[in-house]
């Protein structure tokens, strides 16, 4: 029997760092605008695919490319990826190498099995094809199928996001305590399918045999049991059940589902005391997942950061690798509204509209926000203009009768 916790902590971490996607600022909004359309919908999605494999597999990666003038990009799966760094203290990818399979279709209609095996530098990628699948006892190389191509992108087109600074997965550090989990509930459901039903022990049956034994009882509810020289009964019946454990048991299965969120530093799911609680109550329960993804935050901002520049270089932005980038991050998490309402308010006057909105957790887009909010206050100075003169307020015209007498 196995148990779902790594999903359950992983889907966790995911959407506590991705419901709400990444903002980027680089100091102006036409740029802005650019990047974000060039990051397209699925931006949001491939972050979130992004962290998955990051947290399975110690480390993510994303593949860019230009297509018909766009800039591209996509998830790579880790199993695919085979990086090649230079030996420096700050290492530099220099080389990428990736494989992968792929069906085709032929011309009796059947799939066939074949693995792409790819190589990338800094200004060109060679393309292999072999006959035969990963799992095969071989693969036969296919020198005709061979492509090469240059690229401009000038770099190896490939950027790391690191789960950690030490590159270790989550799994590992409660892969141990959900495996004693599993083995105990597993040896629990046995022990219960093994007792379904109890043990008879007879003594001195006086019928037949087992299955006339098991008709009476089920029939008349008696047994009969033989006799002795004096004619009274020497026989008997007697059940055997055996008993199970059930509290150590518990016991353990609780003590190892709490070590198990609290190795993989999640949140404990059956909580039930933060009905009412203010926002540093909220963020004390949070604490050890916002340690978790601050310490993955810290790695995927230098790896958005690359993505950024490659598009801003794709868009000929000037000073494209000086030029600062600014990264809003929004944690999707249990407030509490009315607090953060009121701190809203509070903070009216005293920094600007735009750090307000930037850190609002319902706004997404705080540019697009701004515009509404400016063409609404437009909108209501107008509605108000038009009361006043309705009311008989001075107009232009009486402004320059005024002036004239």
């Amino acid at each position: 029997m196995s148990h779902n916790f790594h999903q359950l902590i992983t889907d966790e971490k995911v959407a506590y760092m991705f419901t709400n996607p990444v903002l980027f600022d680089v100091g102006d909004k036409e740029t802005n605008k650019k990047i974000t359309e060039a990051l397209g919908d699925d931006f949001k999605s491939e972050s979130a695919y992004l962290c998955t494999n990051a947290t399975n597999n110690k480390v993510g990666w994303i593949h860019y490319w230009i297509e018909d003038n766009q800039f591209q990009y996509a998830t790579v799966e880790t199993e695919q990826c085979l990086p090649q760094f230079d030996g420096k203290l700050k290492k530099n990818l220099i080389g990428f190498y990736r494989y992968y399979k792929i069906k085709e279709e032929t011309e009796m209609g059947r799939n066939k099995e074949y693995v792409i095996f790819e190589f990338w530098d800094s200004n060109h990628c060679e393309k292999y094809k072999f006959k035969g699948n990963l799992q095969g006892a071989g693969l036969t190389y296919m020198p005709e199928a061979y492509e090469t191509f240059k690229h401009e992108l000038e770099e190896v087109p490939f950027i790391e996001f690191k789960n950690n600074r030490n590159m270790i997965s989550d799994l590992k550090k409660y892969r141990d305590l959900i495996d004693i989990y599993d083995k105990v509930m597993s040896g629990y459901a046995n022990d219960l399918e093994d007792i379904q039903q109890l043990i008879y022990i007879l003594e001195n049956y006086g019928g037949e045999d087992l299955k006339e034994f098991l008709g009476e009882l089920k029939r008349y509810k008696t047994v009969k049991t033989g006799t002795g020289a004096d004619g009274r009964t020497n026989g008997g019946l007697k059940t055997l059940s055996i008993e199970i454990p059930v509290e150590a048991r518990n016991s353990i299965l609780e003590i190892l589902k709490k070590q198990i969120y609290e190795s993989g530093q999640a949140l404990q799911q059956d909580s039930e005391n933060f009905g009412n609680a203010s926002g540093v109550a909220l963020k004390f329960f949070y604490r050890k997942l916002e340690l978790k993804a601050g310490l993955t935050q810290i790695e995927f901002e230098k790896g958005f950061n690359k993505l950024i520049r490659a598009i801003m270089k794709f868009l000929k932005v000037s000073d494209w690798k000086a030029k600062p980038i600014i990264q809003t991050w929004t944690r999707n998490m249990i407030s509490n509204d009315l607090e953060n309402a009121q701190i809203a308010m509070e903070s009216k006057d005293i920094i600007s509209d735009e750090a307000i909105i930037k850190n609002h957790p319902w706004v997404e887009n705080p540019e697009e926000e701004l515009k509404k909010l400016k063409a609404q206050k437009e909108e209501a100075q107008k509605r108000q203009q038009e009361l006043f003169t309705n009311a008989g307020g001075f107009n232009d015209e009486h402004n320059k009768d005024d002036d004239t007498e």
